[in-house]
């Protein structure tokens, strides 16, 4: 049966009322815990994209001048919301993350909600345990049980996957069955796995972090992604660096940086604007962004992210 038609004939209307409960659970939380709504541009230039620039999605707008301009839809709000934190402290928003997803699969969409949040000087432990605690609100009030979610390094999971006899080695990425293995072996809850590799420009098949993430002298990065049962990795964070010579430095350094210089722009001009907002005064934003469509398919016990949605945007879901 074709999509609209099944929205229409109410065989959603579970998933819309379940969707519309954890978005009220989770503006609850954030207005209970002190942070402020904000909204954020859809349309930006490179800084709205994540660490792999080739999936942004460009659009065509013109300057004052009438001349063609290539802009993107965003892929995250992070480097908007940073500058925030400066005023407000705590800030989130709901919105749209939009990709140029190439593959068919039950994990990806093209177009999904991401619910982000930046607070200013939190360590990385802080931001687990309130990650944690907003999960727990959603938890309640589609009446589940809380639960305390547990962390593993990044090094300890690769030894982990190894004595499974996994093929992988330090500095690999994850990769989605990875990922539902370490949770299957953690006692099969949800559990953050931290402080991935910080190599700037990996090989290909290795961990690629954005650039803006702080990192350790252990050659690690202050970051977290939290793996949920059946779906894994649904949200991701990190401890931002704010110091801006080092933030520059780690940028001119990463994959982004070639990557839109190979699209044919100014890297150090697309994100002049964002270091400026970086002031070297021993402060910090701290912040994630947690993928709402892997967090309802975790709840629903759902095979894919696409049940997850009433009309689903990936390469096989293209109308209505």
């Amino acid at each position: 049966m074709k999509r609209h038609i099944e929205v229409m004939n109410g065989g959603f209307k579970n998933v819309t009322e379940l969707r519309a409960t954890l978005l009220m659970a989770m503006r609850e939380w954030f207005y209970r815990t002190g942070f402020l709504e904000v909204i954020t541009p859809t349309i930006t230039g490179a800084t709205g994209s994540c660490e792999y620039f080739p999936n942004a999605f460009d659009v065509t707008m013109v300057n004052e001048k009438l001349e063609p301009v290539t802009m993107y839809l965003a892929q995250t709000r992070q480097l908007h919301l940073e500058p925030m934190t400066l005023a407000h402290h705590k800030v989130y928003t709901i919105g749209k993350s939009v990709r140029n997803e190439r593959v068919v699969t039950d994990r990806h969409l093209c177009e999904f909600t991401l619910i982000e949040f930046e607070a200013r000087n939190w360590s990385l432990d802080t931001l687990m345990t309130e990650i944690n605690s907003l999960f727990n609100a959603c938890l309640v009030a589609v009446g589940r049980e809380k639960i305390t979610f547990r962390s593993i390094a990044y090094a300890e999971a690769v030894k982990l996957l190894r004595k499974r006899n996994v093929g992988i080695k330090y500095g690999d990425d994850l990769s989605s069955a990875d990922e539902k293995l370490i949770v299957s072996m953690m006692g099969d809850k949800p559990i953050f796995v931290t402080h991935y590799p910080a190599e700037p420009r990996p090989p290909e098949g290795g961990v690629i972090k954005f650039f803006s993430m702080k990192r350790n002298d252990n050659d690690t990065v202050e970051c977290c992604d939290l793996l949920l049962p059946g779906v894994g990795e649904a949200v991701g964070g990190a401890v931002r660096e704010g110091n801006p010579k080092i933030a520059c430095k780690q940028f001119k350094e990463s994959w982004l940086y070639e990557h839109i210089k190979q699209a044919g722009l100014d890297p150090d001009e697309s994100f002049e604007w964002y270091f400026e907002t970086l002031i070297d005064d021993g402060t910090w934003s701290t912040g994630c962004g947690i993928g709402f469509e892997r967090m309802a398919q975790w709840l629903m016990g759902a095979k894919s992210i696409k049940d997850c949605v009433e009309f689903p945007r990936s390469p096989d879901c293209l109308s209505p």
